[in-house]
C-alpha cells in the first residue's frame, strides 16, 4: 500500500515501525524492503528519514558480532543498495552513510571513501542531496557540505579516528581547487586547514581496532578458563595475528596534535606538490602554510 501511494508520512512511518521493528531487530529482507520504499517515496517525511536511518544503522552496526564493527559484506551491501543508479539519491541515504560511519567503532575504509566521494561529487558537479530544499551550485561548498565532510572525516568508524589519511587530504585539496571562485561557507577554510594540518602533523601509525581483531578480543574476554598461564596464552593468541591495538582514543580530533612530530621529508614533498599543483598560492594554502609554521 505504501509503495503504491508513495507516501511516507508520520502515520505510514509509525505503522512500519510497529510492523517491521517491534523487537529492535531488522532482517535482511526487511532491510531491502525499507530501501525500496525509500527509493519510491515522492516526499519522505522527517519521521521516515529518522526511522530509516535508525533501523538500517542498527541492522549494520548492532546486530552482527562483534557489535560496532561493520563487515566487508555489509559495507558492500550498503553501497550496492545506495548505488543502484550510480549515485546517492536521497537525503536519507546520505544521512545513513554518515550515521553508520559515526556510530561504528570501525568500518571498511572503502565505505568512508565512498561517503566522502559522494559529497565531493555534489560540490563539484552541483548534483546530489546535501541540501534540503533549494539546489546545489556547482563549484561552491556550503555549510551543509562542510558539516557532512567534518562528520565523515572525524567519525569514529575510519581506519584511524582523529587522523586524516593521505587520500582524504588529497580529496580536500581537490575540493579546494574546484571551489576557489565559488561562494563558499566561511567554515570551509577552517575545516580545510584543520584537517590537512591534522594529516601532516600527527602520527599516522595509529589505527583503530579492526573487526577481525575485535572478534578475537571478544572471544578472549568471553573465555573464562582459569590460570595466569592460560590468561597470557589466550591474550597472545587473540592478538598475535593482528597489529598492535591502540586503546587510547582522543576525545576531540584536534587533540591528537599532542603527538605532533616535525614534518618528514616525504610530507614536505607532498604538501609542496599539492600547493604547486595549480601554479599559484591561494588564500586557503596561505592559511594552511601559516598553521603548519605555527604548529
Amino acid at each position: 500500500m505504501i509503495a503504491q501511494t508513495r507516501a511516507l508520512g508520520a502515520d505510514e512511518t509509525l505503522a512500519l515501525r510497529r510492523t517491521v521493528w517491534p523487537d529492535g531487530e531488522i532482517s535482511a529482507a526487511e532491510a531491502d524492503i525499507l530501501f525500496e520504499l525509500n527509493r519510491v517515496s515522492s516526499e519522505p517525511s522527517r519521521e521516515w528519514v529518522d526511522f530509516f536511518v535508525e533501523a538500517i544503522t542498527a541492522y549494520l552496526v548492532e546486530q552482527a558480532e562483534p557489535r560496532g564493527y561493520v563487515s566487508e559484506e555489509n559495507a558492500a551491501w550498503l553501497m550496492q543498495a545506495i548505488d543502484h543508479d550510480g549515485k546517492v539519491d536521497t537525503l536519507a541515504e546520505l544521512e545513513l552513510l554518515v550515521k553508520v560511519i559515526e556510530r561504528a567503532e570501525n568500518v571498511p575504509e572503502n565505505l568512508k571513501s565512498y561517503a566522502l566521494k559522494q559529497v565531493r561529487h555534489a560540490v563539484l558537479h552541483g548534483e546530489g542531496p546535501t541540501r534540503q530544499g533549494g539546489s546545489l551550485k556547482s563549484g561552491s561548498i556550503g555549510t551543509a557540505e562542510v558539516r557532512l565532510l567534518r562528520r565523515v572525516l572525524y567519525a569514529a568508524g575510519g581506519a584511524a579516528p582523529a587522523h586524516i589519511n593521505r587520500d582524504e587530504a588529497a580529496l580536500l585539496f581537490e575540493i579546494k581547487d574546484a571551489t576557489l571562485a565559488g561562494s563558499n561557507a566561511p567554515e570551509w577554510q577552517t575545516l580545510f586547514v584543520q584537517a590537512v594540518s591534522l594529516h601532516l602533523l600527527t602520527d599516522q601509525r595509529f589505527r583503530a581496532l579492526s573487526r577481525q581483531d575485535a572478534a578475537r578480543l571478544h572471544a578472549f574476554m568471553e573465555d573464562t578458563s582459569p590460570g595466569i598461564g592460560s590468561f597470557l596464552g589466550r591474550m597472545a593468541g587473540a592478538l598475535v595475528s593482528g597489529a598492535p591495538i591502540e586503546l587510547l582514543r582522543e576525545s576531540e580530533p584536534e587533540a591528537a596534535a599532542a603527538h605532533d612530530a616535525p614534518l618528514s621529508a616525504n610530507e614536505q614533498d607532498w604538501v609542496q606538490a599539492m600547493v604547486d599543483g595549480d601554479g599559484q598560492l591561494d588564500p586557503l594554502e596561505r592559511a594552511l602554510l601559516k598553521a603548519l609554521a605555527q604548529g
